[in-house]
């Protein structure tokens, strides 16, 4: 069906080729070197060699081109001091040719994710690579031994990069720019195409920013209007628009994986959309920080005690592994009864979440789940608000100096109702948050820790209540944003 203009998506929500003379030539009959079979592609022109060394047949061919797929056993075995893969029918290749094991690009590697040609540092087709015309245009899925090392950099700062293991740190493999493309050295005077690259040691290769094309399949000529405000634009067909992140919008009843238009906060669109997806992975974005439960979990108040588990009908945990959570805060918990400190994240707001466990075990908005059960995914990248120390002291009965700041928050109810924002949406959590407040000042058995928390929690709310109606706007289409992958 075709989508005219007035249509607003999801309320924008959202080896040298040598003659090699060859001493000996195996039979395919040889025995099978080992029982597992493992798939090798070669990341080098490779001579074959017999377990005393000695170059030989594999298959019939004495050198095997770069790219070239073969089977054999990925446990290594020394020869004359130098490390080879046994290959089915006895043969052996040298380890250093060999690329990725099992399709895993191997340290030292990139790998293609497109067809490429190989260039000169000016960037001009070369006419012989390692010793061969044949090796100058390579397949996809070839792995290349690259020059150079991968290193840290700072977050957002190149336009090709690797995301760390803690899934925000960012590493890239230094490039080269040439006429305005990016290309990366792959030895022997060779360079291939950045946009030709989608694994760099078995890692996923991300780019800061992709060029897309509208595709006219579901949007008639007209086109159709996506942002607010005065981001509001029309994309018609064929179009082509510049996106920086990806992820999966939520706005019920759909959800719908979308990217977003480089230098907006409003500017979603469904990936439906496009002719084809960018080739290097873009960053997830999701205005909450969410994490990935790792192990099964249960929640905690503020004082590290275990809370009423309110799924344990099946004797599962409250959250279990594979789960996406949002949280919002980062910090360090004493335990009284294990007479220490843990990380804690705090459960996020709610925001269109989906989760039956999670809306139940947050209705106080007093909950935390251990870091150590969980891993971050995406979103605000979190630290932690205290130290051990300070959380060991937190852990005592606040008095009423320490409730201080809490009654000041307190005090500004009025002062919160009367805002634009609060009389026109009601502001239900901020109630909540008061709520709890009051109720945690006039104990005299709350915790310091307690106290803080309430204290965090009614700034927070409150401050929404004095935003104008598009940045709620703004505000809220963002925070219905999910992680798409994971």
């Amino acid at each position: 069906m075709k989508l005219n203009k007035k249509f607003v998506y999801a309320s924008i929500a959202s080896v040298l080729a040598i003659s090699p003379v060859l001493s000996v030539v195996l039979s395919s009959n040889t025995e099978v070197t080992a029982a597992k079979t493992d798939t090798f592609t070669l990341n080098h022109n490779s001579y074959v060699y017999t377990s005393q060394g000695k170059r030989t047949y594999y298959n019939g061919k004495g050198t095997l081109r770069m790219g070239t797929t073969v089977n054999g056993s990925a446990k290594t075995t020394s020869i004359n001091g130098k490390s080879y893969y046994p290959l089915t029918g006895g043969a052996y290749v040298k380890a250093a040719n060999v690329g990725s094991i099992n399709n895993e690009v191997q340290s030292g590697n990139l790998e293609l994710n497109y067809n490429s040609y190989v260039y000169d540092k000016n960037g001009k087709r070369l006419g012989k690579f390692r010793g061969s015309k044949k090796n100058t245009h390579l397949r996809k899925g070839t792995p290349l031994k690259y020059s150079g090392s991968v290193e840290k950099i700072d977050r957002n700062s190149k336009q090709y990069f690797l995301v760390n293991d803690d899934n925000y740190n960012q590493s890239w493999l230094p490039y080269k720019k040439i006429g305005g493309k990016y290309y990366y050295n792959i030895g022997a005077g060779g360079y291939v195409n950045a946009a030709n690259i989608g694994n760099i040691d078995n890692k996923p290769l991300y780019v800061a920013e992709a060029t897309v094309t509208i595709s006219p399949k579901d949007i008639d000529s007209k086109g159709v209007q996506i942002g607010l405000g005065k981001e509001q634009i029309t994309v018609k067909p064929l179009q082509k628009i510049k996106v920086n992140r990806e992820t999966l919008f939520r706005y019920d009843p759909t959800s719908s994986p979308s990217y977003i238009i480089s230098g907006t906060k409003t500017g979603w669109f469904p990936k439906s959309y496009v002719q084809k997806e960018p080739r290097q992975r873009l960053l997830t974005f999701t205005a909450d920080t969410y994490v990935l439960i790792t192990s099964g979990t249960d929640i905690f108040d503020a004082n590290g005690d275990l809370r009423p588990n309110q799924v344990d009908k099946a004797g599962l945990t409250t959250f279990i592994e594979g789960e996406k959570i949002p949280v919002d805060e980062l910090l360090y918990i004493w335990s009284n009864k294990d007479n220490k400190a843990e990380l804690y994240y705090h459960l996020g707001d709610v925001n269109g979440f989906t989760h039956t466990n999670f809306e139940e075990n947050n209705e106080e908005h007093m909950s935390f789940i251990k870091a150590a059960d969980s891993k971050y995914i995406s979103g605000p990248f979190l630290k932690p608000l205290n130290t051990v120390d300070e959380a060991k002291a937190d852990a005592k009965i606040a008095t009423a100096a320490d409730k201080k700041d809490l009654q000041k928050e307190i005090d500004q109810e009025n002062a919160v109702h009367n805002t634009d924002g609060y009389k026109a949406s009601g502001f239900k959590l901020y109630d909540d948050a008061l709520k709890k407040a009051k109720e945690i000042n006039s104990s005299d058995k709350a915790t310091i820790s307690e106290v803080k928390e309430a204290t965090r929690r009614l700034q927070m709310q409150g401050k929404l209540a004095y935003l104008t109606n598009y940045e709620y706007s703004v505000y809220g289409i963002s925070r219905k944003t999910m992680p798409e992958e994971y």
